[in-house]
């Protein structure tokens, strides 16, 4: 009885592994039936998978005119989005009878590395011309510059090959959009394409020998450039991505007319100067999504915080490097922009000036807590001179607009024993270059005290002050150490200021 149930034990666990050894050799079967196609391709390279198949003739085609098909036959790891033969029936022939233009279009379906539909949901993608293309897969579908994948992440010995039924057409960047639509920004072209310039492009140049000094000589190559984007970043470069404001000509006229009467000047040409540089300086953002407009600042790569209206946004209009907003309304704050306070930091001796340099020193202190980590020391080591002409510093204002601000300065505690009097003058040209001079009543300064205190204004500033030493017009702040011998018993001749300030009023 025994040795009988050891036999069925025996035979049924036979039983048991023939059944297992014939169920994992019909899953072995299944699993090499399944990828015997694949495993088949991982032995060719993508131009050979791409030959092989009549489909796709067209596009391997044109891989083999443009020199392409030589790239995708080495060892380097590619991705390709193959359009089928009747993708390309929709291509003019003025791009496929165009050797450079038909280059730029297939390389816009060639990239190098390898990008499959389960790395990341959302991939920017550079192309063989540069461009930069979305390769999103989300929600189960995949899509290529918005194409909708027929095949996709067929493995190849050098990389991945995904189909598609559409060529996906050249998208220009930022400037080449605006340059192809000019005549509807006239204004904005007018402006920019003043700072066209041709450059050497070293990168590009091959270098072919030394001269007789040692020198690098090149076989060159020459590029259009604009010198303007390195004041708002480079609209042509694939390697960056921003939101342009297309201004409209009724855009710009709106703008133009809020924000010319802060340069108002004498010269006509230097109103508009000015005021163009302001508008067509702030047009250019990094890259935004247009939900994120509605009621929030964002930053213009000038740095000037600003308000945009999508309400007034007409078209938005997607490109190889971000997108242009087209507007015919631009609703700038002025106060966002241009019309901000105006800083003086006293230590700058660039426009300033004192009666005695010897009588009244100024010192600088570092020191953290500054606007601009540094304070200064003003002393007055002589009794003052009869009409002042010792005991006084002036400083001189720029990129003052024609405008109204009210005056501030800034004082820091330097320790002195009694408090200083001072007195000040606040003067300017107007615009027919009378002088026009504001005497500010006495000041008195605690030598504890440690704040920002308004001293004069509003003052209504007639003329915009530019930057340049050389304008003749001017708006200026003189001090005055107004100690006079007696009243040394309750006054001081030291005291400490940061910095003097032009605050726009409300």
């Amino acid at each position: 009885m025994k040795n009988k149930n050891n036999c069925i034990f025996n035979f049924s666990r036979l039983l048991v592994i023939v059944c297992i050894f014939l169920t994992v050799s019909c899953k072995e079967e299944a699993w090499d039936d399944h990828y015997d196609q694949q495993d088949s391709r991982l032995e060719k390279n993508i131009f050979t998978v791409l030959s092989e198949n009549p489909e796709y003739s067209t596009f391997v085609t044109l891989l083999e005119q443009t020199g392409y098909n030589s790239q995708l036959q080495t060892s380097q790891a590619f991705t390709v989005w193959a359009p089928n033969n009747a993708a390309f029936s929709q291509v003019s022939s003025a791009i496929l009878n165009d050797p450079e233009s038909l280059k730029e279009l297939i390389g816009n379906h060639i990239s190098l590395f390898s990008y499959n539909t389960t790395s990341k949901p959302e991939t920017l993608v550079k192309m063989f011309n540069d461009k930069y293309i979305e390769f999103i897969n989300t929600s189960g579908s995949s899509t290529f510059g918005g194409i909708e994948l027929a095949t996709k992440d067929m493995l190849t010995s050098n990389g991945i090959l995904h189909t598609i039924n559409e060529v996906l057409e050249v998208s220009p960047n930022i400037w080449g959009y605006l340059n192809n639509n000019a005549s509807e920004y006239p204004s904005l072209m007018t402006f920019l394409t003043q700072f066209n310039e041709t450059v050497f492009d070293e990168q590009s140049s091959v270098k072919i020998g030394t001269n007789s000094l040692g020198q690098a000589v090149y076989d060159s190559v020459f590029v259009s450039s604009n010198s303007y984007f390195k004041t708002i970043g480079d609209l042509s470069s694939e390697e960056r991505r921003y939101s342009f404001i297309g201004l409209t000509e009724p855009a710009y006229t709106g703008i133009y007319n809020i924000f010319k009467d802060y340069y108002n000047y004498p010269v006509a040409d230097s109103i508009k100067a000015n005021t163009d540089k302001t508008i067509f300086s702030n047009l250019n953002f990094q890259a935004v999504d247009i939900n994120d407009l509605s009621g929030n600042p964002i930053a213009t790569t000038k740095g000037n915080l600003v308000t945009l209206n999508p309400n007034a946004i007409t078209e938005n209009v997607a490109l190889s490097n971000g997108n242009v907003f087209v507007v015919n309304e631009l609703n700038y704050d002025p106060k966002n922009v241009i019309y901000k306070p105006i800083t003086y930091e006293i230590e700058n001796t660039d426009r300033r000036v004192s009666g005695d340099p010897i009588a009244l020193t100024i010192q600088k202190r570092f020191s953290r807590a500054a606007s601009g980590q540094f304070y200064n020391v003003v002393n007055l080591s002589q009794h003052p001179t009869a009409g002042g002409t010792n005991n006084y510093f002036e400083i001189a204002f720029s990129n003052v607009l024609s405008a109204s601000y009210t005056l501030h300065l800034k004082f820091v505690p330097i320790g002195a024993s009694k408090p200083t009097k001072l007195k000040a003058e606040f003067s300017y040209l107007d615009a027919n270059k009378n002088l026009i001079v504001n005497t500010i009543e006495d000041i008195e300064v605690g030598n504890q005290d440690d704040e920002e205190i308004q001293i004069g204004g509003p003052y209504d500033l007639p003329v915009f002050i530019n930057k340049e030493k050389t304008n003749s017009y001017f708006v200026k702040l003189k001090l005055f150490v107004d100690v006079s011998e007696p009243e040394l018993i309750l006054f001081d001749r030291t005291f400490g200021i940061d910095y003097a300030k032009l605050v726009p009023t409300e």
